[in-house]
């Protein structure tokens, strides 16, 4: 086994057939989720440390291994806190999605709306699989339009990847308004 310092921040092991089998390692198994790997390579991370005078409290390390002809190299970088990448997750709003089971209630639902002269705008009516998916093209409706469609339909967990396959399989029958034209198409 050699130990070379790369520079202030990496250090090489490279441990050969001999020292694998010594330390009962196999490249395919090595892991941190094996406790006995976990257990090494961490005791090969101290060592390379201690003899190369660098600090494991420092901040996140992370350990590469890379086969090798005659064994394995293992690639500790030690991470500053500065380098330490931080990612955020951007939250999805949902947007209000009902399923009716069939037309009948989508027709009552649009009439009830209509009677009660309450306008919804950039909502689209989709066909897919059989059922009629009213969609809204904004986060919010208000709690007594979504008490009434909910008599008639009920509301569905929109996932991005639910409304793109809605819009991608299904077939739309009305783009903007749906409900008000569906309504204004029953009185003609």
């Amino acid at each position: 086994m050699t130990i070379e310092q790369l520079d202030t921040s990496k250090v090489l092991i490279s441990l050969c057939s001999e020292d694998m089998e010594n330390f009962q390692l196999r490249f395919n198994d090595m892991s941190f989720c094996s406790e006995h790997s976990r257990k090494v390579l961490l005791r090969l991370m101290r060592l390379a440390c201690s003899k190369t005078g660098m600090e494991l409290n420092t901040g996140a390390v992370l350990m590469e291994a890379l086969p090798h002809q005659s064994g394995c190299l293992l690639l500790v970088t030690l991470m500053s806190e500065s380098k330490r990448k931080t990612y955020k997750v951007k939250r999805f709003k949902e947007f209000p999605c009902f399923v009716f089971e069939r037309a009948e209630e989508m027709l009552s639902c649009a009439e009830s709306l209509g009677s009660k002269d309450i306008s919804l705008h950039r909502n689209s009516l989709w066909l897919y699989n059989g059922r009629y998916y009213l969609m809204f093209d904004y986060p919010a409706i208000s709690d007594v339009c979504r008490g009434l469609i909910c008599e008639y339909a009920r509301e569905i967990k929109s996932t991005a990847i639910i409304l793109s396959r809605i819009r991608e399989s299904g077939k739309l029958l009305c783009r903007d308004n749906a409900i008000e034209f569906v309504f204004s198409a029953m009185h003609r």
